[in-house]
């Protein structure tokens, strides 16, 4: 049986369990100053705040074109104080949310296609079993570890196998462009 919780294990708790998760949610899509213990400060776009550890990934924009222009990492352990600079949380929520998304509507169906065809005749050519599975044959299945999917270039594969993968991913690189 477990011995009975007195009071000061109620007063250790890890500070994850004190404070206020919500607050670093409000943060989010909002403009910050933050001032670290070294006295520097950090100014951008909170993409993401870590509640744990509360570090938070702030996003700085180009004046020129309004693209992104620099990813920062605050580490929670060095922030002395937040302050909202622009609380319009809809200027840049858009260009936020497709942040590390891929376009893959930059790409054509026929175009697609043409580039699974290619890379599954290059694969096979260098005596790789391929299968095409998932949803109407849309991903490539090689050895049964890679699956590489649309479209069809060095980042879409993935497998747990880091060395399987680094070398399928060396035969895509060496791919002939013709």
């Amino acid at each position: 049986m477990a011995a009975p919780m007195d009071d000061t294990k109620i007063e250790e708790k890890h500070p994850i369990f004190i404070r206020d998760v919500h607050k670093f949610k409000d943060y989010v899509y909002k403009e910050v100053l933050i001032v670290t213990i070294d006295n520097s400060e950090h100014r951008g776009w909170v993409y993401t705040v870590d509640p744990v550890t509360e570090s938070m990934a702030l996003v700085r924009f180009s004046e020129e074109d309004g693209k992104v222009a620099d990813l920062e990492l605050v580490m929670g352990h060095a922030v002395k104080s937040v302050s909202v600079v622009n609380a319009d949380a809809d200027l840049h929520r858009s260009a936020l949310n497709t942040l590390f998304h891929h376009n893959l509507s930059a790409v054509s169906n026929e175009e697609a296609k043409a580039r699974k065809q290619k890379l599954k005749s290059w694969l096979e050519l260098n005596r790789l079993p391929v299968a095409e599975t998932g949803v109407d044959g849309a991903m490539l299945s090689i050895l049964n570890v890679v699956t590489v999917a649309p479209p069809y270039k060095l980042n879409n594969c993935l497998s747990t196998n880091e060395i399987v993968l680094g070398r399928i991913q060396a035969l895509i690189k060496a791919m002939p462009n013709s």
